[in-house]
């Protein structure tokens, strides 16, 4: 073999191989570094929280309430605290609920009370306001269905002057605090009925009121829940309208 094709060979050679190489360095998917997530450390205490929801007047228990880690920063002076310096558990045991409480929600001392520093009534009336009870039956109580944190119109029936009867409504979106509840039987069924309604209200209405049960027999409307954020002005002001029943018909 003469050098001119010892040449062209080893040529060709070095020609393959670098084209195999190019080949292979276009192909090749390029390495891409993906930096590990920064995972921000959250320190966390132990808060008392609601192991179930309790409705207002119900006793805490060992079962409605427990220990769970809280974020630190989310921490509100109300909450309670597992390193407060005291059993701040066996503190809470006992309590009455005053304000509705979900299950998961933190236990505040602002929406319990202790039964021995005072009445739950008196910590469940808002600034100002009385609570003023006045009987009720299945027949003036919405049929035994108005419960506590209800709202209700009260209207008061009476015969007039002229021998005629007439029903006006004094009072408008009247808070129930509570339901004297008794159960009877009926029809073999037992069903829940309420002989007693207390009802909060300022002191004009608790006038208002008084001085209603003198006068004639009154009846709860009962409210629905979309009228529970209706104005003040509205819902304290007692209407002026009389309503003239001859043979059941106005």
């Amino acid at each position: 073999m003469n050098l001119s094709k010892i040449i062209i060979i080893v040529i060709a050679l070095v020609v393959a191989v670098g084209a195999m190489m190019l080949s292979q360095s276009l192909t090749k998917a390029p390495k891409i570094e993906i930096a590990a997530p920064v995972v921000e450390k959250v320190e966390r205490v132990e808060i008392l929280l609601a192991a179930k929801t309790m409705q207002m007047g119900d006793k805490i228990t060992y079962d409605s309430i427990a220990w769970r880690q809280w974020p630190k920063d989310m921490i509100t002076d109300n909450m309670i605290l597992n390193n407060d310096g005291e059993d701040m558990l066996e503190k809470a045991i006992g309590s009455v609920v005053k304000i509705q409480i979900d299950e998961g929600d933190p236990i505040r001392f602002s929406k319990i009370v202790d039964p021995k520093n005072g009445g739950l009534l008196s910590a469940i009336l808002a600034p100002g306001m009385r609570a003023i009870s006045t009987p009720i039956s299945p027949e003036t109580g919405a049929g035994g269905f108005i419960l506590p944190n209800d709202k209700v119109d009260v209207m008061l029936t009476k015969e007039m002057k002229n021998g005629k009867t007439g029903t006006a409504t004094i009072l408008s979106n009247i808070k129930v605090l509570a339901i004297d509840q008794t159960i009877r039987e009926e029809d073999g069924q037992q069903v829940v009925v309420g002989r007693t309604a207390t009802l909060e209200l300022n002191l004009s209405q608790s006038e208002a009121l008084a001085l209603a049960n003198n006068e004639g027999s009154l009846t709860l409307s009962l409210r629905s829940l979309a009228d529970r954020n209706i104005t003040e002005a509205e819902s304290t002001k007692p209407s002026k309208k009389l309503t003239i029943l001859r043979h059941g018909r106005s």
